[in-house]
């Protein structure tokens, strides 16, 4: 790393360090009326930030509006979260200390946050996403890694929020020799990361190998499993839903569902017909989020067994495309998450299925396909759904998450690296800690 680069890092992590007990010190109301001005900031921002944002990953102007009102609507709702007083219970033993006095347990800002904004979500995951959302909520100050392929983004959501968040909020830019830097730095308390596994764990590393070891609380992406129950199998709605699911925003979005399991039956295996001519069927995306993301789509269709689709147009684009195999079969890459517009449909006996989802590595969801029929048969499936992923999906597909109190959003691992929700109110959670107050006086008790 260059020098300029260090001296960036060593001078963001000491100012937000320098701010960070000021902040500790803020009521909730203030939380609440600094996140709703960044809110109002992007909001009044909103068209040359979603044109950068159209212009750095291909994505459609329509789809970037529905997740800047994703973004502005998650900085309210935390800020509506912590003005309640939810992010901070009190939790009082009376009597409970040797000698008859109190015990009260109070939360407190764990102090500087790292982010890393992620690719596929360059507003809701980005510079000011759901995890810098999260720490500032919670107290923290946040010294934010834009990502690389896209920092005229970066760039300007800094420019349009920071008059409202001030030192609280600071972005710098470089590639991974500044990411590991701003983990190494004795100031950063806590880390947000979404984005790919190998990305996830060289942070992890990294944190683990400081002399003081920090929490980095990683969303890493998964397979997604759909499991089809044979009552679902005549229902028109599910191949065209599923593929829409599977090639939404050019596949690249860390629920799609990569995996669909199907009955081993003729009526299975009409279904699979009819899910791959669907996604192979859709029109061909003129380009991926990088050039890295289209070579590693098209180095998969090479690789997978019998891929259904046509060619990718061009360099940097990517056409959907399915793979058909036996369950039996399902090994290896087949049970990896691939990013882009491709998915792996199975067969399997239903009696299997349990089986087979035991197989599979943590996710972040696993979804039913079924209904009242085949109750008994997703009875005996769910324990092992509850089991690998972190939101279990009946009758719906996992690309949709809602930025609510009971949301979660993460899973066992590799989808996540601990148990948390990076989306929905609890994700505040990450950036507090715990102090027990035992027998402190009521008129020193913070």
């Amino acid at each position: 790393m260059s020098v300029e680069s260090s001296r960036v890092v060593e001078s963001s992590t000491a100012a937000a360090a320098a701010v960070a007990g000021e902040l500790a010190t803020w009521s909730g109301a203030r939380r609440r009326d600094v996140l709703h001005a960044a809110a109002d900031a992007l909001a009044g921002a909103a068209d040359p930030i979603i044109e950068a944002a159209a212009a750095e990953t291909g994505l459609t102007r329509q789809r970037l509006e529905g997740e800047m009102a994703r973004t502005t609507g998650q900085l309210r709702l935390l800020g509506d979260f912590v003005a309640d007083g939810r992010d901070r219970p009190v939790v009082r033993s009376a009597g409970a200390a040797p000698g008859g006095g109190d015990i009260v347990a109070v939360r407190v800002p764990i102090g500087p946050v790292a982010v890393f904004a992620a690719s596929n979500f360059p507003l809701a995951f980005g510079v000011l996403g759901g995890d810098t959302a999260a720490a500032l909520a919670a107290g923290c100050p946040v010294v934010a890694k834009a990502h690389p392929a896209q920092p005229e983004t970066a760039r300007l959501i800094a420019e349009a929020v920071t008059p409202a968040l001030g030192a609280a909020f600071a972005v710098i830019y470089g590639g991974a020799d500044v990411s590991l830097d701003l983990v190494r730095a004795p100031q950063i308390r806590a880390v947000g990361f979404t984005g790919s596994a190998a990305g996830g764990r060289a942070l992890m590393d990294a944190a683990a190998a400081r002399p003081d070891p920090i929490p980095v609380y990683a969303e890493m992406g998964a397979l997604n499993p759909v499991f089809v129950f044979p009552s679902a199998l005549d229902d028109e709605r599910w191949p065209a839903t599923l593929a829409a699911a599977v090639t939404g925003s050019a596949g690249q979005l860390c629920t799609k569902p990569g995996l669909v399991v199907v009955p081993d039956t003729e009526a299975g295996a009409a279904f699979a017909d009819r899910l791959a001519a669907q996604v192979a069927g859709t029109p061909a995306f003129d380009r991926m989020l990088t050039p890295g993301m289209a070579a590693a789509h098209a180095a998969w269709r090479d690789r997978a067994p019998a891929a259904e689709g046509a060619p990718d147009p061009s360099e940097g684009g990517a056409a959907p495309f399915a793979v058909r195999v036996a369950g039996a079969d399902l090994a290896g890459e087949l049970l990896e998450e691939h990013f882009g517009p491709a998915v792996v449909i199975a067969r399997s006996d239903v009696d299997g299925y349990g089986g087979l989802a035991g197989r599979l590595e943590g996710s972040l969801t696993a979804t039913v396909l079924a209904d009242e029929r085949d109750d008994d048969a997703v009875r005996a499936l769910l324990p092992a759904l509850v089991d690998r992923a972190g939101r279990v999906i009946y009758n719906g597909v996992p690309t949709g998450v809602a930025v609510v109190d009971a949301m979660q959003h993460g899973g066992p691992w590799p989808a996540a690296s601990g148990a948390f929700t990076s989306v929905g109110t609890a994700a505040v959670e990450r950036f507090l800690r715990t102090v027990a107050l035992q027998g402190l006086p009521e008129r020193l008790t913070p």
